[in-house]
């Protein structure tokens, strides 16, 4: 990592990395695991701006399937995204 004069600088390389790994993951497929031991699969949206939600699409729960959804961030335990580790492990 590179080194930074100040915390704010710091902060703002971190804030735009996390920016654009959540725009690389919109549209791959991942797993869920939510509270209450609810588990999911469903195709990765957009996050709001305070990333309190995440918007999804195709997501297939016990229930059902629901063409569009919104998580809460503070109901998810992880986020597993089997396309991302495949790709690290063909490089």
């Amino acid at each position: 990592m590179e080194n930074f004069s100040n915390p704010e600088d710091a902060r703002t390389f971190l804030r735009e990395r996390f920016l654009r790994m959540l725009g690389s993951l919109s549209g791959m497929q991942a797993q869920v695991c939510m509270q209450e031991k609810t588990n999911v699969t469903c195709k990765l949206g957009a996050a709001d701006v305070d990333f309190q939600h995440i918007h999804v699409a195709d997501m297939s729960t016990p229930m059902g399937v629901l063409p569009h959804a919104t998580l809460r961030v503070s109901d998810i335990i992880s986020i597993d995204v089997p396309q991302v580790l495949s790709s690290q492990c063909n490089n």
